[in-house]
């Protein structure tokens, strides 16, 4: 049995989205206390962990930086907005800090399991998208053989020069759980809350996602299947990052 559930700079909350045909159950209206987003940074940074040493990269790299409690709260109230962290800085809970439209911050979908038989009560992370709204388009530069040269509709364009973009910083499935269609109820949700935020007046309706195809080949194959185009490379950003992106 799969749930999906919503965080925000605000509140965390079940999602019904039966209509979908995707199999994620009715959730009642409390939120187990498993639900939560330290439990959540937990499970991101041991899956992203177990990701690089399986690269090869071993502990090279500090997942922490990321995924941590005080760069996740941190990045669901102020978005893509860049200041400077160090495990030093004050802990600072986003609840007590003015409110913000969650379309100018950032959004966490993550789906848990509950195995059938078992403790109803008890659920397990088993995937999770974190978008965050970032003011412009990244800056691109053609990669070879990249294949077709897509172009953004002008109305998008200039959405995007006045709403920004929604981008989708860190998602993740578990293993033993991927090719159950999770990553997409995430996806699924996150469009229909940007469509909603595009017809407010919030938001361009446009999505962007960077990757590196050669470290993360199944995410290129999700991300073209879903309607996502690009593959540029990425100005200023690692060696081998490019940029993918979908109007809405």
């Amino acid at each position: 049995m799969v749930e999906l559930y919503r965080f925000t700079h605000k509140a965390i909350g079940p999602i019904n989205n039966n209509s979908a045909g995707n199999n994620v159950s009715a959730p009642g209206n409390t939120v187990p206390a498993e639900i939560n987003l330290p439990n959540l940074t937990m499970f991101s940074t041991i899956l992203f962990m177990t990701e690089f040493r399986q690269m090869g990269m071993g502990d090279s790299v500090d997942v922490s930086k990321a995924c941590n409690m005080s760069e996740w709260y941190r990045r669901l109230y102020q978005g893509a907005i860049e200041t400077p962290q160090s495990d030093s800085d004050p802990y600072v809970d986003v609840l007590t800090l003015p409110a913000k439209p969650v379309s100018e911050s950032g959004i966490i979908y993550a789906t848990t399991s509950r195995p059938v038989g078992q403790d109803v009560s008890k659920e397990a992370f088993s995937s999770f998208l974190f978008a965050i709204h970032k003011p412009s388009f990244a800056k691109t530069i053609p990669t070879a053989n990249n294949g077709d040269t897509h172009r953004m509709p002008l109305e998008a364009e200039a959405l995007v020069a006045s709403k920004g973009v929604t981008h989708i910083w860190l998602c993740g499935s578990d293993p033993e759980q991927r090719r159950h269609r999770l990553m997409s109820q995430c996806l699924a949700q996150l469009e229909q809350d940007v469509l909603e935020w595009k017809a407010n007046g919030q938001g361009s309706g446009v999505l962007t996602v960077h990757t590196i195809p050669k470290a993360f080949p199944g995410m290129v194959q999700f991300l073209t299947k879903n309607g996502f185009v690009g593959g540029d490379k990425v100005i200023g950003g690692d060696s081998d990052k490019v940029l993918y992106w979908k109007v809405l």
